[in-house]
């Protein structure tokens, strides 16, 4: 049956309805649409991180280690590594490997040249003590003195560590300068760590022409650093620390695809393993899976150094 002549109904309030319906359609659509965007980039995000997580670590090529005949134990540990296939370059300054051996296990950041403090001394003697820097970080500034031997000659350097209230080890010059003249009294070995008890606390090197008595004046130059500039396992701190050699590629804190690193690590003396002993490393990236390389000493000493990984 048909309704001619009728009208639908009309009026203000219909219209703010009408209104009110679709203003908050456009806010539920502005809302789905702002959190499918959230969302989308979130899955993304996560997507990157998972297939960092899985893809981004690094592949052990081997594990060398020099030996001690007389003792039958193994320290300075010569690691290999590259990429893993897939893998994005790592920053090796976020990169910190760990040693597991039965009674010992230690994580190690790397040894770099970032923020290096580095100080020239004018002289150094026997009568007073040249301040340095805070080598020990303990807030207060050490000193630096010439140190006699059982002759009473004057042939090397000490360190006063306030920190633990000692001195380092003698830094041996190999030269007397009670009596001078024209000595030449530059290190030939290049930096030379400043240590005790294996600790370093920095690192010296010494290069020119000694002619006053027991003293080490402005005509010989006396550079102390925190970092030694270069990867050397005398040069490296035990344990806490590690160093890599670029083996080929770019020389950068970045292992990238088709490099090769060698990273350099030793132990201190008395943790090192003896022979027929297990031991693993762990190689940690900043967001990446861990990658690990279980090792074993040989049972006998045949050279003064020995492969260790690849088993076999």
């Amino acid at each position: 049956m048909a309704f001619h002549g009728t009208k639908g109904i009309m009026g203000i309030g219909t219209l703010i309805i009408f209104i009110a319906t679709i203003l908050v359609a456009a806010v539920a659509a502005a809302v789905l649409i702002s959190t499918s965007n959230v969302l989308q980039q979130r899955s993304l995000l996560v997507g990157q991180e998972a297939r960092k997580a899985i893809t981004d670590a690094v592949e052990v090529v081997s594990i060398l280690a020099g030996t001690d005949a007389v003792a039958e134990t193994f320290n300075n540990y010569e690691i290999l590594v590259r990429l893993s296939p897939g893998s994005d370059p790592l920053q090796m300054r976020r990169f910190n490997i760990q040693y597991i051996a039965s009674d010992f296990d230690e994580a190690a950041d790397l040894h770099y040249s970032a923020n290096e403090t580095i100080v020239e001394l004018g002289s150094i003697d026997n009568a007073s003590n040249t301040s340095v820097y805070d080598l020990d970080g303990d807030g207060t500034v050490d000193f630096v003195t010439l140190v006699g031997n059982a002759y009473g000659t004057y042939e090397g350097i000490m360190f006063y560590l306030s920190d633990e209230e000692v001195w380092s080890d003698v830094i041996n010059l190999r030269r007397d300068l009670s009596n001078a003249g024209t000595v030449n009294v530059t290190l030939s070995l290049g930096p030379v760590p400043i240590l005790y008890n294996e600790s370093h606390y920095g690192y010296v090197e010494i290069d020119g022409i000694a002619n006053v008595d027991s003293n080490l004046t402005t005509n010989v130059n006396v550079t102390i650093s925190q970092m030694p500039g270069e990867c050397e396992f005398n040069l490296l701190p035990p344990e806490k620390y590690y160093c890599y050699k670029v083996m080929n590629g770019n020389d950068d804190y970045v292992l990238n695809s088709g490099e090769r690193f060698k990273l350099l690590y030793r132990v201190k003396t008395g943790n090192e393993p003896s022979i027929g002993e297990d031991f693993m490393f762990i190689f940690a990236t900043e967001k990446g899976r861990l990658s690990e390389a279980r090792a074993r000493t040989p049972d006998v000493v045949t050279s003064t150094k020995a492969k260790l990984w690849p088993l076999g």
